[in-house]
C-alpha cells in the first residue's frame, strides 16, 4: 500500500473501475486502469 490509503477504499475504487463481463459471461472483468489512476489520484489529494 505506497500511496498510504487503505486497502478496502482501494478495493472499492478497483471494483468501481472494473468492467463487467462483455457479454455477461463471456470474457474476464477488466480494470479500466486509467480512470482508477485517476480516482486514487484524487483520493490520496483529499487524504
Amino acid at each position: 500500500e505506497k500511496n498510504g490509503l487503505p486497502v478496502a477504499q482501494v478495493q472499492k475504487l478497483v471494483d468501481e473501475h472494473t468492467d463487467s463481463r462483455t457479454l455477461g459471461f463471456i470474457g474476464e472483468p477488466r480494470v479500466n486502469v486509467l480512470e482508477l489512476n485517476i480516482a486514487l489520484k484524487a483520493l490520496v489529494a483529499k487524504s
